[in-house]
């Protein structure tokens, strides 16, 4: 009898264990979506798992966008072959914040505060001819 009492002790134990996991591993790496979409018409159809904001143009492609659920911070990245300036400048107390996530595809370096632009709630940066990087602070 102490065996099997033993047993389910150590199961018990391992099932707790086993949760709590999967509870501390959301808390270390919160649930991040990434998502790569050919064109806005894909990013904004049916199937689209990340939500767009509508100042990004309608020629827009490439469209790459990740995003903490928890937290609803983004960044993103999307080219635009006849581009034109999105937003306007910045507030002077949100205009030096980085971007709150990273990716292999997110530049090394931005702009300087200066050269980004704010649109509902994003930063936009202009690099590289026909990229547009944005991200929610």
């Amino acid at each position: 009898m102490t065996k099997r009492a033993l047993l389910a002790g150590i199961t018990a134990a391992g099932l707790l264990a086993a949760l709590s996991g999967c509870s501390l591993a959301s808390a270390i790496t919160p649930p991040v979506e990434s998502q790569l979409y050919p064109t806005i018409a894909d990013a904004r159809g049916a199937d689209a798992t990340i939500e767009i904001p509508s100042w990004v143009p309608d020629d827009a492609v490439g469209i790459r966008i990740k995003e903490n659920a928890e937290t609803g911070a983004a960044i993103m990245q999307f080219g635009d072959p006849a581009p034109e300036a999105i937003g306007t400048a910045c507030d002077a107390s949100i205009a030096g914040n980085t971007a709150p996530l990273d990716d292999t595809w997110w530049p090394q370096a931005l702009p300087p505060p200066e050269e980004i632009t704010c649109q509902d709630g994003w930063h936009i940066a202009f690099l590289y001819g026909s990229q547009f990087f944005a991200w929610t602070p």
